[in-house]
């Protein structure tokens, strides 16, 4: 295809491609995090910075609409050939296919800007990590930039002219010395009431499965985050808290109705973590609630959120459960419900293997990144949800994790290591893991990665 054509000119070109997917890389489905991996690093004062970020944005969002509706309607990018591509319909081909073909980690620093009167231009340079799905291939770029601008009668600032410049070379392979044995702990989110329920299952039989796999396995002791509200009026669900402690399983805050930092005050999330403790006290019976996941892992979009929330979890006694494993496990979870249904045992399979694929995957990811950020891997805490299809898949699960060398410990134990008292302070609107927050907050580039199938969970068993 013509577009597919102009995209690898592009690609070879150097060509701005943002996406981070953190979920592929996580952008679609994200619970706990979407690591945001590009950077803006121009000027402070630069006028145009907003829109070089929205536009980045909108690509690491694969908001293909959002993408096209900051160009003119007759704007034009320029290939190194010399080649035109003009107007919405070339331009949303185009973003279509780098959006579905490449994830990429970008900076760029912007070192001249120009305006006169509606015509204005910016230019400057840019470097690029890009990593290709299907070869799983990591690859660099670098060169540089002109944007020119067009204002619209409503003082909008639209782009009609673009042209990107570099070079492409293979990334090399870096290879981490991964500890022969390092150390887990496992945690459970969004108790009671993980994800939806597959035909025959209720809160109580999941928590009963689940609580004797973890015994079974010696793993007493577990933290599991609650949501409150899930309590309400619905005795199964209180039910299946009350098998859970009494199983000698642990509990901790995740607000009372998982709620965004991000989309909300730092007033409203403060009061949402005291609204959950009444349940917190009633159902621990004594034993230390006072640990807090945040929902998403998002730990504030600006810095006077975080700075708020976190002065208000150490007045009032809390410990941050901190994260450095997530494969964010809880997207399986709905098209199992969907595949027993039928039931189709074909699909429900490769549920089952890609599950472990994407686990091992993100679990190297994961302590690659640890030995970026902090220099030597971590005692790790590995992010769960209490679903079904992860109670079907924790006996398998912890399997993988003993043929990788890991020894289990609890959570207080494993967060004892210094790095978790250390606070990346910044202003992360999508949060992610304690190595992806060190990560994006000093621009580190990440390693190559392979995508989560979101897609393919997203459309199985419909």
């Amino acid at each position: 295809m013509e577009g597919d054509d102009v995209a690898q000119r592009w690609l070879r070109a150097g060509i701005l491609i943002w996406l981070c997917v953190p979920g592929a890389i996580g952008a679609a489905g994200q619970s706990s995090h979407t690591p945001y991996l590009g950077a803006e690093q121009g000027n402070a004062g630069d006028a145009f910075a907003p829109l070089r970020e929205h536009w980045a944005r909108d690509l690491h969002d694969k908001r293909v609409d959002a993408s096209v509706a900051e160009y003119a309607p007759d704007a034009e990018f320029i290939n190194p050939d010399g080649g035109r591509i003009k107007g919405a319909t070339a331009l949303r081909q185009l973003f279509e296919t780098i959006t579905r073909t490449y994830d990429s980690d970008l900076v760029f620093d912007s070192l001249r800007i120009q305006v006169s009167g509606d015509l204005a231009y910016d230019s400057g340079t840019y470097q690029e990590t890009l990593f290709l799905r299907a070869a799983g291939k990591r690859q660099q770029s670098s060169g540089s930039y002109l944007t020119i601008y067009q204002r619209g009668k409503d003082g909008t600032w639209l782009i009609a002219e673009q042209v990107w410049t570099g070079s492409v070379i293979d990334a090399p392979v870096t290879a981490f010395r991964l500890d022969a044995s390092p150390t887990v702990a496992l945690t459970l989110d969004d108790l009671p009431a993980a994800g939806s329920l597959p035909p025959g299952q209720n809160r109580t039989k999941i928590a009963t499965a689940l609580t004797g796999e973890l015994k079974a396995l010696h793993l007493e002791g577990t933290y599991g985050f609650v949501n409150a509200v899930k309590l309400e009026n619905d005795p199964d669900a209180q039910q299946a808290l009350r098998v859970w402690v009494d199983a000698g399983m642990n509990i901790g805050s995740h607000t009372w109705s998982h709620m965004s930092l991000t989309a909300n005050s730092s007033d409203a999330f403060e009061h949402e973590i005291a609204l959950n403790e009444p349940a917190l006290a009633q159902y621990a019976g004594g034993r230390d609630w006072h640990w807090f996941r945040y929902p998403f892992l998002w730990e504030g979009d600006t810095l006077d959120k975080r700075h708020a929330v976190r002065a208000y979890l150490k007045d009032h006694g809390y410990r941050v459960a901190q994260v450095s494993l997530d494969f964010e496990d809880y997207a399986w979870n709905d098209a199992y419900g969907r595949c027993s249904a039928k039931p189709d045992s074909e699909a429900i399979a490769w549920l089952k293997r890609s599950y472990l694929e994407t686990a091992a995957e993100y679990i190297r990811l994961g302590r690659e990144e640890e030995h970026i950020a902090f220099g030597h891997e971590i005692p790790n805490v590995m992010l769960l949800h209490a679903t079904a299809f992860t109670t079907l898949m924790l006996p398998d699960l912890v399997d993988l994790l003993r043929e990788e060398g890991f020894r289990f410990a609890t959570l207080p134990e494993v967060e004892q290591d210094a790095v978790y008292g250390q606070d990346p302070d910044a202003a992360l609107k999508f949060g992610g893991t304690l190595p992806d927050q060190f990560m994006d907050s000093r621009h580190l580039a990440y390693p190559a990665f392979k995508a989560k199938p979101f897609d393919k969970l997203k459309d199985l068993c419909k």
